[in-house]
């Protein structure tokens, strides 16, 4: 054989190790390709610009993207209860509904609770039988169980099972871990943003109760428009957080009456004009009262404008149109509607029909006309409902009433 026979040979043999070599760089820039998408996708979740964080629809990406890379037939995330440390599937694949309706970790209890109690990741390669131990039946191998570890807890557990391509290997391992310290940075922010949420509402909660306090009617009064102000604002489609914000200011909005002496709050006659000056005063208190709370600023808008009008003769500023804020147009309107449908110390309630004519007649006046048209639409839809609107809940419901 001659030595150019051999060098081409030789070259032939180095060609088809460059393709090799080439086809498997391609294969695996495809994964980093994949992979780096997929990251892209979770790191977008945080809380969202409605003050939320979408813990399901993450969820379902992680499961997807576990599924997509790893190529496993099985794949469940889980959350562990802050109450019992249990954990709960949040989202899965390849599971039957009955499957994981049923499932339910007890720390320490079987592979998953061994996992999430001693925070390690478990991975077995073996075919094994698990059928009827602890409740572990669901389980095939080979699989992979990967701890969501945050702030020295576990957070909730990945399980991936049944891999198209053979026993998990330490890449694959790898990519588990990654996904998992994704899912557990979610899930602490997310349990981060319910408690400061629980700690607002306690809060809010607290101010309250000090109306309460001061004045029985008027908390039960703040209750009530709490919660027509969602009905509107969920009719007005509203963003979640504009919702809850004005939510906090109906309820909120009478706080400065904390202010005023009981003989002015509580006189069943009318009030003087010297006394009606005083009680005016009871917006700017509330806003005092709230300004120290950086999460409430935007509220004080509301309680201190709620008693401006639509034609500028309101007060304390003289404000006029849409300079008032929505959210006190919104609740000015919904306090008039309670407070006459109510019963006052100097008062009985209002009919709901005289309400409505009230309401429409104070439209462009004291009202926003839009939204007292709005609003009630609302109130005739609600009670169609048999949702109550009012402190009574014993009249028919509204029918529709020309302009």
């Amino acid at each position: 054989m001659g030595l150019s026979m051999i060098w081409w040979k030789e070259i032939a043999v180095l060609k088809r190790q460059l393709n090799d070599l080439q086809g498997e760089l391609e294969k695996e820039q495809g994964k980093a390709a994949r992979l780096a998408g997929f990251v892209a996708r979770l790191l977008t979740f945080g809380i969202s610009p409605t003050g939320q964080i979408p813990r399901r629809e993450f969820a379902e990406v992680l499961i997807d993207s576990v599924h997509s890379l790893l190529k496993a037939e099985q794949v469940i995330l889980f959350r562990t209860d802050p109450d019992t440390l249990d954990l709960l599937p949040a989202a899965a694949r390849g599971f039957s509904p009955d499957t994981l309706s049923r499932l339910r970790v007890r720390s320490g209890e079987g592979a998953l609770g061994r996992a999430a109690q001693g925070a390690k990741t478990i991975v077995q390669n073996n075919a094994i039988s698990s059928a009827g131990s602890n409740g572990e039946d669901f389980l095939t191998s080979p699989y992979l169980i990967v701890p969501l570890l945050s702030q020295a807890w576990c957070a909730g557990l990945l399980l991936i099972a049944k891999p198209r391509e053979g026993p998990f290997n330490p890449e694959a391992r790898d990519l588990a871990a990654l996904f998992a310290a994704q899912a557990a940075l979610v899930l602490e922010d997310h349990g981060l943003y319910e408690d400061l949420e629980h700690l607002r509402d306690q809060t809010v909660s607290a101010l309250a109760r000090a109306i309460e306090a001061k004045d029985a009617i008027t908390h039960k009064h703040s209750d009530r428009t709490r919660a027509l102000v969602r009905a509107v604002g969920q009719e007005m489609a509203l963003p979640e957080a504009l919702i809850r914000q004005i939510e906090y200011g109906a309820f909120l909005h009478d706080i400065g009456k904390i202010g005023i002496e009981d003989e002015i709050l509580k006189k069943a006659d009318k009030l003087t004009p010297e006394e009606y000056t005083v009680m005016k005063n009871h917006p700017a208190i509330g806003l005092k009262i709230l300004q120290p709370l950086s999460y409430l600023r935007a509220v004080g808008a509301i309680v201190l404008y709620h008693q401006e009008w639509y034609n500028g003769t309101g007060y304390p500023e003289g404000l006029a149109g849409e300079e008032i804020p929505l959210g006190a147009r919104l609740v000015q309107i919904i306090d008039a509607w309670d407070a006459m449908t109510s019963d006052r110390p100097y008062r009985k309630a209002m009919s709901k029909a005289s309400a409505i004519a009230e309401l429409r007649r104070q439209a462009g006046t004291q009202f926003d006309p839009k939204l007292v048209e709005l609003f009630l639409r609302v109130i005739d839809r609600l009670e169609r409902e048999g949702i109550p609107t009012t402190e009574f809940s014993g009249e028919k419901p509204l029918a529709s009433q020309p302009a």
